[in-house]
């Protein structure tokens, strides 16, 4: 099966990790992460193979020298251009941008085969049209589709299938404003979000990340202990939250007033305590 796309999306402001790369070889650093793109997406759409041998014949066919390109491509994925983890696991190239864009560009396709082990987000809960190689999951999907129901009711499979999918796409925004405001996500950090987004509200956790940034608490401890807190009090919209935050300042302005003595790390623990 093709899996490629014609084209691919560029923006006109890069980022700041294509930006560095730039920076550090010159326009050859930007070409070639530009023609690793057009590898990617020309050929298995959301990923390719990156070994010895396809980096000789890239850099023969790029007119570089292969240890040129093999310290670009290494620089591109200790930036966080390419995955860390799926390049030292399975030797390729692939991000989550990258597979973003393509399962966006190929989602009016009948079908895209796929495989698990390459995946950065669970692309079969977004998008019907995907199929993961060796399971039967659209098959699936059409025998829950077809199942008897009542009248102006859904099955329970459709409910949990919906269920699945809204909190996958929760998830997929969640995991964009971590890595615009944080840092990239790891397959460890990933697990805690996705498990944060079946018990909590996108909207709690989207605002921890806030509240993480403006305490320059940049790490993803920090958050977890305010969705932990927050969520051992009961707190499942964003109202109660402020509700509990304005009554936390309430207190501990007049505790501050009553000690001048108390620090800025005495209050802090005591809001991590309070809530």
């Amino acid at each position: 099966m093709n899996n490629s796309i014609p084209y691919f999306p560029l923006d006109v402001h890069l980022d700041d990790k294509i930006e560095l790369i730039e920076a550090e070889f010159g326009l050859k650093g930007f070409a070639v992460v530009v023609k690793l793109f057009q590898k990617i997406y020309g050929g298995q759409g959301y990923y390719c193979e990156w070994t010895k041998d396809v980096s000789l014949l890239f850099s023969k066919q790029t007119g570089l020298g292969y240890n040129d390109v093999s310290e670009i491509v290494s620089a591109a994925v200790r930036r966080g251009i390419f995955d860390k983890t799926l390049f030292d696991k399975y030797s390729i190239l692939t991000s989550r941008g990258v597979q973003k864009r393509y399962f966006e560009a190929v989602s009016r396709r009948k079908k895209v085969e796929v495989k698990r082990e390459y995946l950065l987000f669970n692309v079969d809960q977004i998008y019907k049209n995907v199929c993961i190689l060796g399971e039967d999951v659209n098959i699936s999907r059409e025998n829950a589709s077809i199942l008897k129901q009542s009248k102006g009711k859904k099955s329970k499979v459709e409910k949990r299938t919906e269920e699945d999918s809204n909190t996958a796409m929760v998830l997929e925004k969640i995991i964009d404003v971590y890595e615009k405001n944080i840092a990239p996500v790891t397959p460890i950090i990933y697990e805690g979000l996705n498990n944060w987004c079946k018990c909590i509200s996108g909207e709690i956790i989207e605002w921890a990340i806030g509240e993480a940034v403006r305490n320059n608490k940049g790490n993803y401890k920090y958050i977890d202990a305010i969705l932990k807190n927050h969520h051992n009090a009961g707190h499942k919209t964003m109202s109660e939250v402020t509700d509990s935050n304005r009554a936390f300042k309430s207190q501990s302005e007049f505790e501050f007033n009553d000690d001048k003595n108390l620090s800025y790390d005495d209050l802090e623990k005591m809001m991590m305590n309070s809530m």
